[in-house]
């Protein structure tokens, strides 16, 4: 599977809460800077999916999903579109996305660190 495909079932997986494939492609050390700045460890996240205090109805790329990469490290870049409810609110949300994949030693893909800038003016 190429990152960009990867980069598809990790947004699948996180509104259908597939906690194999979430388990799977998410680092054990990855970190999440939100919109609005709060850093989410791998934990924080994955647990919040699990138990719906993150929400997510709505998570598409709409724009190309841009990619560079090297053998062991794939940097991720695309709009997307949001509908997620959070303990501390949410809503709608179009953000520019950074996402830095990085291969394990034995050859799989998972990320590492993910980035999302909201482009909404309030």
């Amino acid at each position: 599977m190429n990152i960009v495909e990867l980069e598809r079932t990790r947004l699948r997986a996180i509104v259908d809460v597939d906690r194999h494939v979430l388990e799977d492609l998410h680092h054990a050390d990855y970190v999440l800077c939100t919109p609005s700045g709060d850093l989410w460890d791998r934990q924080t996240y994955l647990s919040g999916l699990y138990d719906g205090s993150i929400d997510y109805a709505r998570f598409e790329p709409q724009s190309e999903i841009q990619v560079e990469a090297s053998e062991s490290v794939a940097v991720v870049r695309y709009l997307s579109v949001i509908d997620v409810a959070t303990s501390g609110g949410g809503g709608h949300l179009e953000c520019w996305h950074l996402d830095v994949y990085v291969r394990e030693d034995e050859g799989t893909w998972r990320c590492r660190w993910s980035q999302a800038t909201d482009t909404i003016r309030d």
